[in-house]
């Protein structure tokens, strides 16, 4: 099973440890904000929703010292159905009965043994069909997704993901808002974004080449439009990665204050 797992600063001893564990059970793990510094905000509960809407994950995994705001945070993601567990039955039940596709655990309230015990659980029941209610169909939004992964060099405008379901850019605007939370323009951003990170992190390519690489038309924008989602340069970023320092994630309030560019037009 592909899952999508992250922490803030309170959980992330414990993330490693219940990583390891999955990983050793040969589960797949994506962790869709990696890293946690002292201070940092971060929206890693929004993150592993969007990494489940988006089917990079089958189901994902929460582990934090705010249960309950990680789950209102996750469940403002249309399609997503988090909850706080901190017993077996109640992960068993909530996936196959209530179709719980996002787990949260509180850090106060369960030692690792019993962590592991509530995961095993929860990946070990079949999950229910969730409704979505509102927003895109599903298929018609990972046709977008995928089309947004496959061509993030590319001048991806609003119009052009609209016409690939067949929408006017109004409607499809609109619509696509309602499923993810966030505009086109801004989900377009942080997945290229994101994709820099992955290049930063091979550590080969000159910074000016992996902005062109995730669709940025200048060295100068890739650099502003990064450090608003991360909250440092990607010249920083990849020396911390080099010195084996993780990052926090990148926070929502970024990418709202980000202005319409020349690589897609809002």
């Amino acid at each position: 099973m592909r899952i999508a797992i992250s922490s803030d600063e309170a959980g992330n001893t414990l993330k490693q440890q219940i990583t390891a564990s999955l990983a050793a059970a040969g589960h797949e793990l994506v962790d869709p904000a990696p890293g946690v510094e002292p201070h940092a905000s971060s929206d890693y509960a929004e993150q592993v929703a969007l990494a489940v809407l988006r089917r990079d994950a089958e189901r994902g995994i929460i582990i934090t010292g705010r249960g309950v705001g990680a789950s209102v945070a996750a469940n403002r993601v249309p399609g997503i159905r988090a909850a706080l567990c901190n017993d077996s039955f109640s992960a068993y039940s909530g996936a196959k009965t209530e179709g719980m596709n996002v787990l949260v655990l509180a850090v106060q309230s369960l030692d690792t043994e019993r962590a592991k015990e509530v995961i095993d659980a929860y990946v070990a029941a079949t999950l229910a069909p969730i409704e979505v209610v509102g927003g895109l169909p599903p298929r018609r939004l990972q046709k977008v997704l995928e089309h947004v992964k496959e061509n993030i060099e590319k001048d991806l405008s609003v119009a052009e993901m609209a016409q690939v379901v067949g929408m006017s850019q109004y409607y499809f605007s609109k619509l696509f808002k309602m499923s993810t939370g966030t505009t086109p323009h801004q989900y377009v951003m942080r997945q290229r974004v994101e994709r820099a990170q992955e290049l930063l992190r091979d550590g080969g390519a000159a910074l000016v080449e992996v902005a062109t690489n995730v669709g940025f038309e200048t060295q100068s924008h890739f650099t502003s439009v990064f450090r608003r989602l991360v909250g440092i340069t990607p010249k920083k970023f990849r020396e911390m990665r080099s010195d084996g320092i993780h990052l926090a994630a990148a926070g929502g309030d970024g990418e709202k204050r980000e202005g319409k560019s020349n690589a897609t037009a809002a």
